[in-house]
């Protein structure tokens, strides 16, 4: 595929006149496009730079780093699908191996002879290489560090080998591109929040461009959530965003009291989308209530209960914030 079309930086949110290199819409990849989020809100501090990697790459791979729900993986998939650029997201894991992302060999039975033997199928990184996908592998600082130097060839742009299908080499498609995700920068997790982190190989981190993701400023994520929810009124959403920041900010060890738990916005618009269901429904006297507790307040332990109640008063002082 090559790029036959442009789209305007307005489909992004920014006054510009501006064009972006687009892939046109009904390629024979389309299943790989993410749909779009008309929602989704993009920052132009963070959208800028990101593109200009991804349309010059220069040889490196991209590392995007922030606190869980802070838009990472979204923030690619709905770039890719704005420009209709086919993208594949896979979690890793601590016990993921290479033929996870490279492909296995599967038994197929012969439809002529009816043999039964062994043919090899792609992996996601694979076809991503192969016919010019955006690779985001999320979750990346769960690796474990050998599986990561396993992918230093992918990740400064040279070809793939592939053993297990007798030593095939696949050359990185000119649109292939390597995006990585995590909670921590790959130094390891240094304040206990995300647990099942390790600590990268400093040569795997060498082969990234690193780009940090914060939560969004408040008036954003009021503009997020008042976009994805209409029927929510504006200022319950400030207020929603207000307990979120107030609970970011304890779970960062800051305001006196430390909660394991977070409010990310993917959480708050959990809250904001629950809340609206009891609503339309009334199947709650306390929709706003019930949603919150649904969305974060029952995954606290009693200590955190504790700590709650200490920061907020008691639980009525939080209801009664919020109306």
């Amino acid at each position: 595929m090559k790029f036959y079309t442009k789209i305007n930086m307005s489909e992004f949110g920014f006054q510009s006149d501006v064009q972006a290199p687009a892939f046109g819409a009904g390629h024979a990849y389309m299943q790989y496009v993410a749909p779009i989020a008309k929602s989704y809100f993009f920052r132009e501090e963070l959208l800028k730079p990101f593109m200009n990697w991804l349309y010059n790459p220069c040889g490196d791979s991209a590392l995007l780093v922030g606190p869980t729900g802070s838009g990472k993986s979204s923030l690619v998939e709905q770039l890719t699908a704005r420009l209709n650029w086919p993208c594949i997201t896979v979690s890793a894991h601590s016990r993921m191996e290479m033929p996870e992302l490279t492909g296995y060999n599967l038994p197929f039975t012969d439809p002529v002879s009816g043999d039964l033997n062994t043919k090899f199928v792609d992996g996601p990184l694979t076809r991503a290489m192969r016919h010019g996908f955006v690779f985001v592998l999320d979750e990346y600082d769960t690796l474990d560090p050998a599986v990561t130097v396993g992918l230093h060839a992918i990740l400064e742009g040279r070809p793939l080998i592939i053993a297990e299908n007798g030593g095939e080499v696949v050359p990185p498609h000119p649109n292939f591109r390597f995006v990585a995700c995590g909670n921590t920068a790959g130094q390891g997790d240094d304040n206990g929040h995300y647990t099942a982190t390790m600590q990268q190989n400093l040569a795997s981190l060498d082969r990234f461009r690193v780009f940090e993701v914060p939560y969004l400023k408040e008036e954003h994520e009021v503009q997020t959530i008042v976009s994805a929810l209409p029927q929510l009124p504006e200022d319950i959403a400030k207020k929603m965003v207000e307990v979120a920041t107030s609970v970011r900010n304890q779970h960062q060890g800051l305001g006196g009291n430390y909660l394991s738990v977070t409010l990310s916005t993917r959480i708050v618009l959990r809250w904001a989308r629950i809340a609206c269901g009891y609503t339309q429904l009334g199947a709650s006297k306390n929709p706003i209530h019930e949603a919150l507790n649904e969305s974060l307040l029952n995954r606290c332990d009693k200590v955190q209960k504790l700590a709650r109640s200490a920061h907020w008063g008691r639980r009525d002082r939080l209801y009664a914030f919020l109306g």
